[in-house]
């Protein structure tokens, strides 16, 4: 199927030409949880896309507004129109848009500050003051795909009906499963064959959809190093809002084909102990015209320009106030620790995973590849703010001419302590509420996209899941700790 940039009334012509029954608006909440209404075709009309909608109570969606300043616009972008598959319904051809987000009325001095989309739009208009017509993004996004996962929770232990709280997750691919044939150990997933790689097939079905109903392009997909299922789809670069619009894309088929396979995807970055979890490696790179601005022909250590290296140092700069937006869960720092091929500590590399950031040396000196990836990012993160907040940090380093320092050669994770101080390297947030506490003394290079009351209202959420964490009795702590 022929993906087309459509334009107002050309959606409406694609609408009856089609026989579109539905259309869906598509927007997602400051957490990154996408959110939907549907409309007949009939209801829609030319009016749309200049008034919108004035479907939204704000206030029943987490993290947007009060009970008393709750009527809000949903505005859909044209050129987001795509067709959605048939696993979406298979009764009726649907339609979608992304929309966008107004207070009041359509006009721009009116859009809603705490719109993933305005920020993103936000944060691109501060290249231009440095020569940056366009950035490009590449994401790798990792995933879990299993039979099934039963959960038995309750805040209230062993007293409450439910009889405690446990977990247990099913997969023909788990080590504790009795099929030999598709049996793999903690660690040992990375690039299997069949029939051991069970999810193949299913990856293959989610990036043909991916890109014949959404012109989304994938680089490639692969069985991920952690047992039971889990994958990696990566991504074609492209600019910021349309590779935004893509990763929340691609998160949803996901999770919609699994379900339609009787299987439950997961993006949660840590649900197997002992086994490596899932991240989304994000690389940028900064363009002016057909000019990449991060690579250098000269340079003899990675052909990588003076740009560049500031806009990494904007990035270690910041990458402990960053973790609050890139590893937004309790469970996002289960994977950042030693040994399982996540960053623990600030520093960049050539070629080198256990950096936070890595200068890939595939086609070196190939101008048009130069690229930055920064590996510290999980998938739970919102995509939208995630490049907004790399952008900025990158974009003040760039500013204040940041030095990131020499890259570090060696495997960080068998360094001392000493060796770390002489290198300059300090460590990751090892908690949400430390990533919180650093975002709160370090947000200024976000104010030009970041509303306060963005933050506020982020961090108010994000700081009550932290308690109720600390304060829920574990299944790990009730056994440890019981029979004392």
């Amino acid at each position: 199927m022929t993906v087309q940039v459509l334009i107002h009334n050309d959606v409406l012509e694609k609408i009856a030409e089609q026989k579109i029954s539905y259309l869906s608006f598509w927007f997602t909440d400051i957490f990154g949880e996408l959110h939907s209404m549907s409309m007949p075709s009939y209801a829609i009309d030319k009016n749309a896309f200049s008034d919108g909608f004035e479907k939204l109570d704000a206030s029943s969606i987490r993290g947007f507004s009060s009970v008393n300043k709750s009527d809000m616009i949903l505005k859909p972008d044209p050129e987001t129109f795509r067709i959605l598959p048939p696993d979406y319904d298979q009764r009726r051809k649907n339609a979608r848009m992304f929309c966008n987000i107004y207070q009041e009325n359509t006009n721009e001095s009116s859009r809603f500050s705490r719109d993933s989309r305005a920020v993103v739009e936000m944060a691109e208009k501060q290249t231009r003051e440095f020569g940056i017509t366009h950035t490009f993004w590449g994401p790798e996004v990792e995933f879990f795909v299993f039979d099934s996962i039963s959960v038995y929770p309750s805040q209230y232990g062993a007293t409450h009906s439910y009889g405690g709280s446990g977990y247990s997750i099913e997969s023909a691919e788990s080590p504790w499963t009795k099929n030999i044939s598709t049996a793999i150990d903690i660690k040992e997933g990375y690039y299997p064959s069949q029939p051991k790689d069970t999810m193949s097939s299913l990856r293959k079905d989610i990036c043909d959809d991916l890109y014949d109903y959404f012109g989304i392009k994938v680089e490639a997909e692969h069985h991920e190093v952690a047992t039971s299922g889990q994958s990696e789809i990566n991504l074609h670069y492209d600019r910021m809002l349309p590779t935004a619009d893509a990763v929340t894309t691609t998160k949803n088929i996901v999770k919609v084909k699994s379900k339609r396979q009787n299987k439950v995807a997961t993006f949660m970055s840590k649900p197997i102990y002992g086994d490596n979890a899932s991240a989304m490696h994000m690389h940028q790179s900064l363009w002016n015209e057909d000019t990449n601005l991060v690579y250098e022909p000269n340079d003899s250590q990675a052909n990588l320009s003076q740009m560049g290296r500031y806009y990494i140092g904007g990035l270690l700069d910041h990458a402990s106030s960053i973790c609050a937006i890139s590893n937004p869960t309790t469970n996002s720092y289960k994977r950042l620790v030693p040994d399982f091929e996540a960053p623990v500590n600030v520093c960049w590399g050539i070629g080198n995973r256990s950096a936070a950031i890595r200068i890939p040396m595939y086609m070196n000196s190939h101008g048009k590849s130069k690229r930055i990836e920064y590996r510290v990012p999980d998938p739970t993160s919102n995509i939208y703010l995630l490049e907004a907040a790399l952008l900025l940090a990158g974009l003040d380093g760039i500013r204040r001419k940041i030095d990131p320092g020499d890259p570090v050669e060696h495997n960080i994770y068998k360094l001392t302590p000493e060796q770390k101080r002489n290198y300059g390297i300090r460590s990751l947030p090892q908690s949400l509420k430390e990533a919180l506490d650093s975002l709160g003394s370090d947000n200024k290079f976000l104010a030009s996209a970041f509303s306060t009351d963005l933050l506020d209202a982020y961090c108010e959420s994000k700081y009550k899941e932290h308690r109720i964490f600390s304060q829920t009795p574990t299944a790990w702590e009730v056994s440890m700790y019981a029979d004392i």
